[in-house]
C-alpha cells in the first residue's frame, strides 16, 4: 500500500503501442501523470508489477519556464508492487507537474492486469490472431489491485484521477474503453492504427478498462433520456456470438433506467458496454460505464453490480428488483450511494 501525502494524481495520460503478438507478448507504454506536490520531494513511487521502467522525466515550472528532471535512479521492491524514481534534486511544492514514464508490460495469460484470452472462434471469416491453436483477445481486469501489472500509476482506490487513452491495435480490430471512442488515425506500423478514447472522469484506478480483438456487438438504446439524449447500451462479443447477448440486451436498458429511478441519480456518461471475455476469473467485473464478463454474454448490468445469468433464473431477479424498489430498500440504497458519492466524482462500490 501506498501512504503517500506528498504528492497525489489527478490525470493519466496514458498510450500503449508496438504491441508484441505471439512470442514474448509485449507491449510497450508511454504514461503522462499529472501530479500535485504538496510537499518537497526527491523521489517518487509508483505502483508496478511486471512493468520494466525505461526512463522517467518530471517537468516542473520555475518562474514561467518549464524545467525536466531526468531520473538519475530507479529502483525496483517487487515484493511490494513498486518502482521508485529519484530525480537529481529536490522536486518544489507546485500543482500540474508532469511525470512522463516510458516502459514495458507483458500480455500475461493469469487472468489480471493487462491480458490475452484463448479461445476457438465461432466465425470462419474471423480476422483475430492465432497461434496455430487458439485465437486470441485482449481485455483487462483490475479489482482490486492489479492495475499496476498494466501500467506503473498510483494503485489506490482513494488516488483517484481521470483517464486518457490510447491504444495501437491491428487495423482489423475493434477497441472499447470506459470512454467513447474520440479518434481513430493510422499508425505509422503498418497494417495497424491508433484509437484514442474522450477522457474518462475521475475514478479510481481499479475501475478503468479497456479491450480489443475481433469484436461484434448488438445495441440497444434506454428509454429515458440522460443529458437530452438515450443512452447507447452494447454487448460486445467475439465475432459469431453477438446473439447470445440477446438476453444481457433485452435487460441491461431497463435495469439502469430502474436504478437511476430507485437512486435518484442519473446515470453520468454517455454510453454503457458490456463485454464477454473468454477467459475470466472473476464472476464478473463493472468497471466505471463498462461491464466485463465470463463468456456467454448473459448478463444483467446494475448500476455497480454485474450478475451472469440465463432466462430461467429472470425470476428470482426479478423478485429482487421488487425488493430494491421497496421504500425501506429504496431510502437504504440511497443513503449508501449518498456516502460513496463526493462534490467532485462518483465511484461505484466494489463488490
Amino acid at each position: 500500500m501506498l501512504v503517500i501525502h506528498s504528492y497525489k494524481p489527478s490525470h493519466y495520460d496514458l498510450s500503449l503501442h508496438n504491441i508484441t503478438l505471439g512470442g514474448e507478448w509485449t507491449y510497450d507504454g508511454t504514461v503522462k501523470i499529472t501530479l500535485d506536490i504538496k510537499e518537497s520531494v526527491q523521489e517518487i513511487v509508483l505502483n508496478a508489477a511486471e512493468i520494466k521502467v525505461k526512463d522517467a522525466e518530471i517537468i516542473t515550472e520555475a518562474g514561467k519556464q518549464s524545467q525536466g528532471l531526468q531520473t538519475t535512479d530507479i529502483s525496483y521492491d517487487t515484493k511490494k508492487n513498486r518502482v521508485t524514481l529519484k530525480f537529481p534534486e529536490s522536486l518544489p511544492t507546485t500543482k500540474n507537474v508532469v511525470l512522463t514514464v516510458n516502459f514495458t508490460g507483458i500480455l500475461n495469460h493469469e487472468m489480471g492486469g493487462f491480458y490475452r484470452s484463448e479461445y476457438r472462434s465461432a466465425a470462419a471469416d474471423t480476422t483475430a490472431f492465432h497461434d496455430g491453436t487458439n485465437h486470441h483477445m485482449f481485455s483487462t481486469q483490475f479489482e482490486s489491485s492489479d492495475a499496476r501489472r498494466a501500467f506503473p500509476c498510483m494503485d489506490e482506490p482513494n488516488l483517484k484521477a481521470e483517464l486518457t487513452l490510447s491504444l495501437e491495435i491491428p487495423e482489423d480490430q475493434t477497441a472499447i474503453s470506459n470512454m467513447p471512442v474520440k479518434e481513430t488515425k493510422k499508425s505509422s506500423r503498418d497494417g495497424w492504427k491508433i484509437v484514442e478514447f474522450e477522457k474518462a472522469p475521475k475514478m479510481s484506478t481499479y475501475l478503468y478498462a479497456w479491450a480489443f480483438g475481433d469484436f461484434e456487438y448488438i445495441e440497444d438504446h434506454t428509454k429515458r433520456a440522460y443529458q437530452g439524449k438515450r443512452l447507447p447500451v452494447r454487448v460486445y462479443t467475439t465475432k459469431g456470438l453477438s446473439k447470445q447477448g440477446a438476453f444481457a440486451l433485452e435487460n441491461a436498458h431497463k435495469v439502469i433506467d430502474l436504478f437511476s429511478d430507485v437512486f435518484g441519480v442519473e446515470y453520468p456518461l454517455p454510453k454503457s458496454d458490456l463485454l464477454a471475455v473468454h477467459e475470466f476469473s472473476a464472476g464478473g467485473m463493472s468497471s466505471f460505464f463498462f461491464c466485463i464478463s465470463l463468456n456467454p454474454p448473459r448478463l444483467v448490468r446494475l448500476f455497480s453490480l454485474c450478475f451472469i445469468c440465463e432466462p430461467v433464473t429472470a425470476l428470482l431477479m426479478r423478485a429482487h428488483y421488487i425488493l430494491l424498489t421497496s421504500v425501506q430498500a429504496r431510502s437504504m440504497l440511497s443513503l449508501r450511494l449518498a456516502s460513496m458519492m463526493s462534490a467532485s466524482s462518483y465511484t461505484p462500490s466494489r463488490r
